[in-house]
């Protein structure tokens, strides 16, 4: 190949080059003219999304208004945990159960055994009565201690466990 061979291929290739950046700046100029600014009142349910997500998340409660929040929170907690307790003495495995355990062991989550399934048993002949409640207390792998539920004392625990081997 000669020298003009490879100006005109140097002058043809630039050629395209420029014709295409020439191309592409009518199409944003195109695309910019084009282009419209929504408008908030058009569309109802976009507003009341953009509403919803710059919403706050929480309040902060200061003076009496804080401090009836407050007792009443605390009310609400002594209300879950006298729940279990309400009983009359009596230690009620099954509703420990479907107050505490229900969540994860109905469905086996995370490996949670269900009651009266094998994985169960195979746990109760693995470590008897003693270690599950054991584990129970102190917490295994995903389960927290106490089951997440810090006011159970350890007879309704013991009750929790033996009503989940029946």
């Amino acid at each position: 190949m000669s020298q003009n061979d490879d100006r005109d291929f140097i002058r043809r290739f630039s050629g395209i080059i420029i014709g295409l950046m020439i191309f592409t700046a009518l199409i944003i100029a195109l695309a910019v003219s084009m282009r419209s600014d929504p408008d908030p009142d058009a569309n109802p349910s976009q507003a009341r999304l953009a509403d919803e997500r710059t919403e706050p998340v929480a309040d902060v409660l200061v003076g009496e208004e804080g401090q009836a929040a407050l007792e009443a929170i605390a009310t609400e907690n002594q209300t879950a945990d006298g729940a279990i307790a309400a009983t009359g003495g009596v230690v009620d495995g099954g509703q420990v159960y479907q107050t505490v355990c229900v969540a994860c062991h109905a469905a086996g989550v995370a490996g949670a055994p269900m009651p009266g399934s094998d994985a169960m048993a195979l746990r109760m002949s693995e470590k008897g009565l003693d270690g599950l409640v054991s584990s129970v207390i102190n917490g295994l792998n995903v389960m927290p201690p106490r089951g997440g539920q810090h006011s159970l004392t350890d007879e309704e625990i013991r009750a929790a466990v033996e009503f989940m081997q029946q």
